[in-house]
């Protein structure tokens, strides 16, 4: 892609000046930000040191081939392996698995900017030098402690969210249905017949296992505990250039360990929209408090203001839908459709998909689903018409083929055709999260962007 003047000037900033690259959907942010990196890379005397950090599996996919074309061999990682790599370096050990079966108020208690209010005193519990994993189970598993952040939460911080805290803790510093029968010298016993580990499947699923959430926690302990002794704390990795792309979508402790990453005198550079921010365990809560939690209080901020990806009936569909502006009147490039019940959904969508793929069979489509309970049942439906694969791991495929998936799987992305198939009331409320949900999912097209709904439609969309 040829870079217009702004976009240019961007990415040609002096090496040590860190950049903000914002702008909407599409507006080619993490282009530039890419140019930035790579930029820095060919024009450093010596080899760097640098990572490229984004919230999910399928940006890292699609992101690490274009660094490379453009001659930087700089690694591309998803925050949740990034950070799970940074705390096993140094808090040992840790269990090797990540829980599976915590609820969303799990990970929302854990990510909130509240948890501060309790975090000193826990570090200042203890003999040890440095955080251990016993320290969260101080922090998670005391009643008292996490009252204390409910109550500085203002709300936003339920007694149910305590509660599955506290008992998600619980089972988390049990021990696994192994260790409990380590006695039982017959071995064969202790084998399920699936051939999985026995507590899968049961309440004890996430017995001696750690939270992604954890890895911010735990380095945010250290770092207090060390000030409080005057001791050096354990640092993340020390990278001469951070990319972050997607910055919205980090809670506050996890922006200050990507921060604390950066070595002195390193370059930073942020991408990000906060229309885009539709994690619901975090609220984003402005750039320049985002920058601060990156230890990073000198900067350029560049907002880019021409769009590349979408047609221009899609653009203001889309800006109808964050906020209300007037849309333009109905284009080529949008397709409303309203069908009686599932089954004719699918099949017309099947239809049209197949006709697109014996034109083109290098056009890539998504079918976006707000949740993946129906994005599963979806994909079976279209499969009794058009060859068709449920991705919500992030491998979606460069070229061709019809790919199911959910809105938080394509953060990120691009497709030529985008089938959003359950633009329902019930799917996507008038509220923010839906809002900022239908936004992302309609701005993934490059071509094409069929709408559909069965029963009501959702009021985030025009009326007629």
């Amino acid at each position: 892609m040829e870079l217009d003047p702004a976009q240019q000037g961007a990415v040609t900033l002096p090496a040590r000046r860190s950049l903000l690259v914002l702008g909407e959907a599409g507006h080619g942010k993490t282009t530039v930000a890419l140019h930035r990196v790579a930029h820095l890379w060919g024009a450093a005397t010596r080899t760097l040191r640098a990572c490229v950090i984004v919230p999910t599996e399928g940006l890292v996919r699609w992101l690490q081939p274009l660094l490379r074309r453009l001659g930087a061999d700089v690694e591309v990682l998803a925050y949740e392996k990034w950070a799970a790599s940074q705390a096993r370096a140094a808090f040992r050990p840790l269990p090797r698995r990540e829980s599976e079966d915590a609820t969303p108020g799990v990970a929302r208690l854990k990510r909130h900017p509240a948890l501060r209010v309790v975090l000193d005193d826990i570090a200042r519990r203890g003999t040890l030098e440095h955080a251990r994993r016993g320290d969260l189970l101080h922090l998670f598993g005391d009643r008292a402690i996490l009252d204390r952040v409910a109550a500085a939460a203002g709300g936003t911080v339920t007694q149910r969210m305590v509660d599955d805290v506290l008992e998600h803790t619980h089972v988390q510093f049990s021990r696994t249905a192994e260790q409990e029968w380590a006695h039982v010298t017959d071995r064969e016993r202790l084998v399920a017949v699936d051939g999985l580990a026995l507590d899968v499947g049961t309440v004890s699923a996430d017995a001696r296992s750690v939270d992604t959430e954890d890895y911010a926690v735990l380095f945010e302990l250290d770092r207090l505990r060390a000030a409080a002794r005057g001791a050096h704390p354990f640092s993340p990795g020390a990278y001469d250039l951070v990319m972050l792309d997607e910055a919205q979508e980090l809670a506050p402790l996890e922006l200050a360990l990507v921060g604390r990453s950066l070595a002195p005198g390193g370059t930073l550079v942020v991408a990000g929209d906060p229309a885009q921010q539709i994690d619901p365990s975090v609220t984003f809560t402005g750039w320049e408090s985002t920058m601060r939690e990156l230890a990073c209080d000198d900067y350029t901020t560049v907002t880019l203001d021409i769009g590349y990806r979408c047609p221009p009936d899609v653009v203001s569909l889309a800006r109808h839908v964050l906020d209300g502006a007037t849309p333009a009147p109905p284009g080529p490039s949008v397709f409303p459709l309203e069908l009686a019940d599932e089954a004719a959904l699918a099949s017309w969508i099947a239809r049209e998909l197949s006709a697109l793929a014996r034109r083109d069979r290098t056009a890539t489509t998504a079918v976006i689903c707000r949740s993946p309970l129906f994005a599963r049942g979806f994909v079976e439906r279209l499969r009794l018409g058009v060859p068709a694969r449920l991705v919500l791991d992030g491998r979606f495929l460069v070229r061709g083929g019809v790919q199911v998936t959910t809105v938080d799987q394509v953060k990120g992305l691009e497709f030529d055709t985008v089938v959003v198939p359950d633009a329902t009331a019930t799917s996507y409320p008038e509220e923010g999260s839906a809002r900022r949900a239908l936004y992302v999912a309609v701005t993934r097209t490059r071509h094409q962007l069929v709408v559909a709904s069965i029963g009501e439609r959702t009021r985030l969309l025009p009326r007629g």
